[in-house]
């Protein structure tokens, strides 16, 4: 499903970069679930073309959460593979 041009637009933008660089630095680049390493930035109210333009919402750092690959996936109920991390962030195989 594409993103609509708004939302698109928000996520290119420098406003969005900055925050998100800022989420990261503050939690030591650390899934805030998990411990792992977090990619994801993620909206814990959901961004839309209704609220993007809502700085209470889409650049809020208490609505915004460093998440690895596999929490975000979780979140949003996609395919993932349950996997354990230390508290170094080591992944931890459970063979």
């Amino acid at each position: 499903m594409k993103k609509p041009k708004e939302l698109h637009n928000f996520y290119k933008s420098d406003v969005w970069k900055l925050a998100r660089e800022i989420k990261i630095m503050n939690v030591i680049g650390r899934c805030e679930r998990c411990g792992g390493i977090g990619v994801e930035v993620h909206h814990i109210q959901r961004l839309n073309e209704d609220n993007v333009k809502d700085v209470s919402i889409c650049i809020n750092p208490e609505n915004l959460e460093l998440l690895c690959r596999e929490c975000h996936n979780k979140e949003h109920k996609r395919f993932y593979k349950e996997k354990q991390f230390d508290e170094e962030g080591n992944y931890i195989n459970h063979k």
